[in-house]
């Protein structure tokens, strides 16, 4: 059974983070070790995305060739097309994590306090941030300082390096690059399944839509998150973002705040909703704490703000008389410090599609000249967090849908068969 329509070139692909890991639990850096693997909540999260994949017919399924990644395509593999051999699971080394050798193992506390000009560095450039081998391919001294673990955690990530120097994050794009390279050819007029992690997981999706490395950090990947990536031409430079971080599936309205949980969060309305959207958006958001709401005075929708509020009565609403939210919103991020701010605050911004998607690329670098490339739909809710501390703004979720008990409709997509 094919996926599309005979005679379409263009590829949509479905991107899949592993499942919580041992070293997720613990608070580790994982990197590229392999001695990180699902734990019991790691496989029953896979299983509820393979459910919520199901009727999605995979012409192929790739997966990183660490064990966590592996297990969690398994698990949704199994539940998804039952009779398909596991076998079929196409392992690659290129969509591995980010190789970091000098932190696997180690927790993320200690490396923040031990190392914190290096971690300043990882956090706010990462294109420039490198670690250094000796020409053995051991770890530079004073990379690890004092800690306690066997340094048998670190090393088949070092055996692939015979440098002394390399960049982590810059090594992971252009690994991430050479698989689009290698794949969309192959696949065009299909739809596929990865299933990799957080760091490469954003490598993919920044590179499907001409963003920097140095907006690395920009992207949130939650365990099991879904991601929906298409390619209308099957190319690279065709990329668009029309689902991002989706985890409904798992229970989680909302995906978990970043850095330290304190800071500004934004929830991204479009306006124009339908009533009975309108109304699932209250309910999906009943419970949500909102501190302010803002949206134009001159959008002839900015009614729908008193029924998105309707749970929310101590909330104080804001109205704009310009129509260019964006520009103004980052203006006054830009002259405002949020540094000290040592909780989370979190706004309703209610604007049309298309002032929304201007203000995401400000955000996370995307050029607003490709606006297109990232889809932003009614009846949905996106999220943008800015942490502060000079963390550059978190894109944490685009398109989540309050209402959907699976991915997609025939409807929604027209040439994705359900079985």
């Amino acid at each position: 059974m094919r996926s599309k329509h005979e005679g379409d070139r263009g590829t949509r692909v479905i991107l899949v983070r592993h499942g919580q890991s041992t070293y997720n639990a613990l608070g580790l850096y994982q990197g590229s070790s392999d001695e990180s693997v699902l734990t019991e909540l790691g496989r029953s999260d896979a299983r509820l995305t393979g459910n919520f994949l199901k009727g999605v017919v995979f012409d192929a399924v790739y997966s990183s060739s660490l064990k966590r990644a592996q297990e969690t395509a398994r698990e949704i593999l199994r539940v998804i097309s039952p009779d398909r051999d596991p076998k079929s699971i196409l392992v690659t080394d290129k969509l591995r994590e980010t190789d970091l050798p000098a932190w696997q193992g180690l927790a993320f506390q200690y490396v923040r306090e031990t190392f914190p000009e290096e971690y300043r560095l990882w956090k706010q450039s990462p294109h420039l941030f490198e670690m250094k081998l000796h020409a053995d391919g051991e770890i530079a001294e004073g990379e690890i300082a004092s800690h306690q673990l066997p340094i048998t955690n670190y090393q088949l990530p070092i055996t692939n390096y015979p440098r002394t120097t390399f960049f982590p994050a810059l090594d992971l794009y252009q690994r991430v690059r050479e698989f689009w390279q290698e794949v969309l050819p192959r696949h065009q007029g299909q739809t596929i399944l990865l299933v990799t992690h957080g760091g490469t997981n954003r490598a993919l999706i920044s590179t499907a839509l001409g963003m920097k490395c140095d907006r690395y950090h920009c992207i949130q990947q939650s365990n099991c998150g879904i991601n929906v990536l298409n390619f209308p031409d099957g190319s690279l430079e065709s990329g668009q973002l029309e689902v991002m971080n989706l985890n409904t599936h798992l229970g989680e309205h909302l995906p978990k705040p970043q850095a330290g949980n304190k800071g500004l969060r934004l929830l991204l309305v479009p306006s124009g909703t339908t009533a009975a959207q309108t109304q699932n958006i209250a309910k999906f958001l009943q419970k949500v704490r909102i501190e302010f709401s803002l949206n134009s005075v001159l959008d002839s929708y900015h009614i729908g703000v008193q029924q998105i509020l309707q749970y929310h009565p101590e909330t104080v609403q804001l109205e704009v008389l310009r129509e260019d939210i964006p520009e103004a919103w980052q203006a006054a991020i830009n002259t405002r410090s949020i540094t000290n701010v040592e909780q989370l605050i979190t706004g309703l911004v209610i604007a049309s599609e298309e002032a929304i998607t201007r203000l995401i690329c400000h955000a996370i670098g995307i050029d607003v000249a490709r606006f297109e490339q990232l889809l932003v739909k009614k009846g949905t809710i996106s999220c943008l967090q800015y942490p502060g501390d000079r963390h550059p703004p978190i894109l944490q979720a685009t398109n989540i849908s309050t209402t959907q008990t699976s991915l997609f409709s025939e409807s929604d997509l027209g040439w994705v068969t359900i079985s």
